[in-house]
């Protein structure tokens, strides 16, 4: 067994240390060293309890910081320290390489300094103050040559930049506007498929939410109609973003409802719930309940077309198995308020009509 002699353990691999002052004796060092950090955490840990150590009155037992020690503690914050400017810098290089970006073909794997790029920058700008550092440095270069790109992988990695970066941000989403970004990823959702797509409407969603000049320029755009085609799309993920996108629009922009309406929002959401349940399903579900939340006639009598059978296919809908399940009481309750909001009214009103011409 080894020796319970500090004095004679092996220092742990990978460990910090530090050297010890040269005028006390081993067992004196040993006693009085705080325990060697191995964190950042512990070696801000350490730094209080030296500093601690140094500016206590009238303590005899603990000396001074010494200058050595002093230095090993400096040196070793720096070396955890980063250069954050310094580090967006060399990703954007990467990233606005037009010659290398054009490159990459499609399907092909992402060069590691390509895929370091995108993951670094992800890691960083996630920081309000950073991600508008990083436009100030001119990074939003690298969207014109990413989205140029016919690597789907990097399209889907540069929209999940752009949302990151304008995400609860207005001063980025102002700038997404200004350079057109809106425009371009109301084109690419379009031909966008897949996992694709759906980082294509993060990045819009990202954009637009709670930012009303994107907001109306999505509108003005014919962005309503694209996002109702969109619900169609057979990748549930997809059409959950572009569910989630139409029920805020609807909700908060009387134009865009008058837009749904138009296009009859009604029977689309009608036939995708009735082929059967996904993930999709509830925010299907919450958009008829938005469309119909102040009872505006015209989505009312889009709700009761006879040839649409809405009220069955909620009935249908409510019987499902799956919905025993306590997970999806909101869908249990978006259909039972719709069914007595839209049906049981309109009971109501065929009763008291068929009482007056009596």
């Amino acid at each position: 067994m080894g020796s319970n002699n500090p004095e004679n353990r092996r220092p742990m691999s990978g460990a910090l240390t530090y050297p010890a002052s040269s005028q006390q004796s081993p067992a004196q060092r040993v006693a009085e060293q705080p325990r060697q950090p191995r964190s950042l955490q512990g070696l801000l840990r350490f730094a209080m309890e030296a500093t601690q150590a140094e500016d206590a009155p009238g303590n005899s037992e603990v000396g001074p910081l010494d200058e050595e020690r002093r230095q090993f503690l400096e040196d070793a914050l720096k070396s955890l320290q980063v250069n954050v400017a310094e580090v967006l810098e060399n990703a954007i290089k990467v990233l606005t390489n037009s010659a290398k970006m054009n490159s990459i073909q499609l399907g092909e794997a992402l060069p590691d300094d390509v895929k370091n790029a995108f993951t670094v920058l992800l890691d960083y700008v996630e920081d309000l103050d950073v991600a508008n550092d990083f436009y100030k440095m001119g990074g939003f270069a690298v969207f014109a040559i990413c989205y140029g790109s016919e690597n789907e992988e990097v399209r889907s990695r540069a929209s999940s930049l752009l949302g990151t970066l304008c995400q609860n941000n207005p001063f980025c989403q102002t700038r997404a506007l200004e350079c057109g970004l809106l425009n371009v990823l109301l084109n690419l959702v379009e031909s966008e498929r897949g996992v694709t797509l759906a980082k294509c409407l993060f990045a819009i969603s990202c954009a637009v939410r709670e930012f009303e000049p994107s907001c109306r320029e999505l509108i003005a755009q014919g962005g309503c109609y694209t996002l109702l085609q969109l619900l169609s799309v057979p990748e549930p993920a997809a059409r959950t973003k572009a569910a989630f996108l139409v029920r805020y629009f609807a909700q908060h922009y009387s134009e865009a409802k008058e837009q749904f309406v138009k296009e009859n929002i009604v029977r689309t959401i009608t036939a995708l719930i009735e082929k059967g349940r996904d993930e999709s399903t509830e925010h299907l579900l919450s958009i008829l309940q938005v469309m119909s939340d102040d009872l505006d006639p015209k989505v009312l009598s889009q709700c009761r077309d006879p040839s649409l059978k809405l009220e069955t296919v909620l009935k249908n809908y409510l019987k499902r198995p799956e919905l025993k399940d306590d997970r999806y009481c909101e869908e249990k309750e978006y259909c039972n308020e719709l069914l007595n909001r839209i049906f049981n009214q309109q009971q109501r009103v065929d009763h008291v009509e068929e009482l007056a011409d009596r």
